[in-house]
């Protein structure tokens, strides 16, 4: 009575749930063993394609350079990122040299041949083209062409003076107008003072340019000066390196040996 009671309440396997999981194993007439081969066929698929991903990587890592030679660059960049600064700096000085060189240049002519001495000297605004009119007024001065017209107007009674003469008037009278007329046209500045003004512009370019033949000496020199002075530090810095590199190699030795 008792076991009666015991195997009433013992739950019956289902038929459906045993189904479903047959269903679930395999499809169709696929046996347990098709199934196993399809997921281990997807397991090798996967395994391939992360062997050509890492594949990948290591050839990407294999071309990047080595860090010694990309922090020598690093080094090799700042070296000349200083080197570019100092050289800015310089040319910023000359150009301020130049440029109070200049005015002093302009205030001297000025001086010597008035406020429009631009005028006068025939000479271009741009600084450099000041040399090159300078040449070309000294030749047009000594060419054959202006010294013919230089004799045309010679202080010669021209008959134009000579149409206006008033028949009453007296011939000193007309000589005297004459010559005043000769005296208006014939007033420009004498030849030797144009002379001597072009002189002294010539030697104060010429003295500019010695300047800054000079200064662009000193700056040359003063860059490989720095430049050497750079050279010692670095050869001590490489000396100090290789010293510590041998000394922590032969600790490392020394460590090995005691292990042992």
């Amino acid at each position: 009575m008792r076991r009666a009671q015991s195997t009433r309440h013992y739950p019956r396997p289902s038929l459906a749930l045993a189904a479903d999981d047959l269903g679930v194993l395999r499809e169709g007439d696929e046996s347990d063993q098709d199934v196993l081969r399809r997921q281990l066929l997807d397991k090798d698929r996967e395994c391939d394609k992360l062997q050509l991903t890492i594949q990948a990587l290591q050839d990407q890592l294999a071309r990047r350079p080595p860090i010694e030679h990309v922090q020598a660059l690093e080094r090799e960049f700042k070296n000349l990122e200083l080197l570019l600064q100092g050289t800015q700096r310089e040319n910023e000085k000359c150009m301020a040299d130049l440029d109070s060189a200049r005015k002093n240049l302009e205030r001297e002519l000025a001086r010597l041949a008035g406020e429009n001495w631009q005028s006068n000297l025939e000479v271009p605004l741009p600084p450099s083209g000041t040399i090159r009119g300078m040449h070309q007024r000294s030749n047009t001065i000594n060419s054959p062409i202006v010294g013919g017209a230089r004799r045309t107007h010679s202080p010669s009674p021209s008959p134009r003076a000579d149409a206006y003469h008033h028949p009453n008037a007296s011939p000193g009278a007309g000589h005297t107008r004459n010559m005043s007329r000769s005296s208006i046209v014939h007033t420009p500045t004498p030849p030797a003072v144009v002379d001597e003004e072009r002189e002294a512009a010539r030697e104060e370019m010429e003295r500019q340019r010695l300047a800054q033949l000079e200064q662009t000496k000193l700056l040359i020199l003063g860059m490989q000066q720095r430049l050497e002075i750079r050279e010692e530090k670095l050869v001590k810095m490489v000396e100090k390196a290789e010293n510590e590199s041998r000394r922590f190699e032969g600790a490392a030795v020394e460590l090995k040996a005691h292990a042992a």
